[in-house]
């Protein structure tokens, strides 16, 4: 799906236990509430040794590490994208599209890895060629391939149905004198004939040995003919489409290797979008395939996509001020600031709700809003707040009001922990 759907609850720069703490538990909360949307906890600078001790003793993985709030080409790219293979004919991508409603689709080797685009403009030049040749119709092909793009029955095998070869098409609909005239320009090998129930010019094709012979309308030819094409090498199938589509199906049954944008214009999921916008504007299809290091593909961005999500969602915690913010929090929509300092200076423009309070650690503020939403914090997250109260108050000796008491004491209830005994756990980790 299409949208920005990560929001990121973000701690101060350089930050300390209390700071990650508190983002990790908030994302949780925030995640419980809203099951539509992906919050995700985040460091944005280096995380201090108390809070590196802390976090290996109780082995919890620390959060998301993001330098810069800008927004990402993975904030907006669509995910889980439809790719084709360079094999894959024509015909079936085209179906593909209609049924999907796409209007680019990126075509990969065997291993993944990004070939091109395939997209409506690519189909318009085609249509364009097929009804304006330079002289004959010409396609790179095999006789498995026209097969399956009639949908045919074989009458007549040969070995070298898989071969692929350059192929002029022409049409059974002259006499087989005429038919001899065109065919005497063209190497016969590289013939395929499209016609009906003639069989004159069913013989004369054979007979001059053309590569294939792809009879119209579901006729068959004679158990003479069959045999001479056995003797010639004449591979003969069955349409069951009249000439004209027949034809149609086999120009657009080719591998889409042959007709597609071939590129080396592609992104990276962490790409900025405000440095990959006019890459994505000027493309021939308005859109830009995301991929890995190995140029495996893992989304498309499009026009429509950077038009409409243009910002990062974020909650600011335990900090309200730009010097401990993250690099381009200016270009966030802050959504939440949740600090237990004074009100900084930034100021959003947008509906942001404010939690300041004055009390010694943010983490007690966060484990009120998970009392005032009757939520039960995770061992994990409950372990994390204990500690970041206890330690951003000096062990209860600093800065502590009845409120940091309140909330530790209802956090160690809610996993039967006791505050002493976790403080003195607590000092002989940090002091290690």
């Amino acid at each position: 799906m299409r949208g920005i759907k990560n929001i990121y609850v973000v701690g101060r720069k350089n930050p300390d236990l209390d700071s990650v703490a508190s983002a990790v538990a908030y994302a949780e909360l925030k995640n419980t509430l809203d099951a539509e949307t992906n919050y995700v906890a985040t460091v944005c600078g280096g995380i201090d040794e108390t809070t590196q001790k802390v976090f290996g003793y109780y082995n919890i993985p620390f959060p998301k590490y993001i330098a810069d709030l800008s927004l990402r080409v993975e904030d907006v790219m669509t995910q889980n994208t439809i790719t084709v293979r360079r094999d894959e004919p024509v015909t079936e991508i085209f179906r593909l599209m209609l049924k999907n409603d796409l209007r680019v689709v990126p075509v990969v080797k065997e291993n993944g890895e990004f070939v091109g685009y395939f997209g409506m403009i690519d189909i318009a030049k085609k249509s364009i060629s097929s009804v304006m040749p330079d002289i004959f119709r010409k396609i790179k092909t095999s006789i498995s391939i026209i097969k399956r793009a009639v949908d045919g029955e074989t009458i007549v095998e040969t070995e070298r149905e898989d071969d692929e070869f350059i192929a002029t098409i022409i049409m059974g609909v002259v006499d087989r004198e005429g038919l001899m005239n065109i065919i005497e320009r063209i190497e016969p090998e590289s013939v395929i004939m499209v016609v009906g129930n003639r069989e004159d010019l069913q013989r004369a094709a054979i007979e001059v040995g053309v590569r294939c012979i792809v009879i119209s309308h579901g006729y068959d030819i004679s158990d003479e003919l069959k045999k001479l094409a056995e003797e010639n090498g004449v591979a003969v199938i069955s349409s069951e489409y009249d000439a004209f589509a027949t034809v149609g199906l086999i120009e657009w049954g080719i591998p889409v290797e042959s007709v597609c944008e071939k590129s080396e214009t592609m992104v990276n999921p962490l790409d900025l979008i405000k440095d990959i916008k006019e890459v994505v504007y000027t493309s021939n299809n308005r859109a830009v395939v995301v991929v890995d290091t190995k140029k495996r593909v893992k989304g498309i961005i499009t026009r429509t996509d950077i038009i409409k999500y243009d910002r990062r969602n974020v909650i600011l915690i335990d900090h309200s001020s730009s010097i401990d913010a993250p690099d381009g929090i200016f270009e966030c929509n802050i959504l939440e600031i949740i600090d237990h300092h004074r009100l900084g200076d930034i100021q959003t423009g947008f509906r942001t709700r404010y939690r300041i309070e004055p009390w010694g650690a943010t983490a007690s503020i966060i484990v009120d809003e998970f009392k005032k939403n009757r939520i039960k914090p995770s061992k994990t997250s409950s372990l994390l707040l204990a500690a970041g109260i206890i330690v951003n108050t000096k062990f209860l000796t600093e800065n502590v009001v009845d409120e940091d008491m309140e909330s530790l004491e209802w956090i160690c209830s809610v996993w039967e922990m006791n505050s002493s005994d976790l403080s003195e756990e607590l000092k002989r980790v940090i002091n290690s």
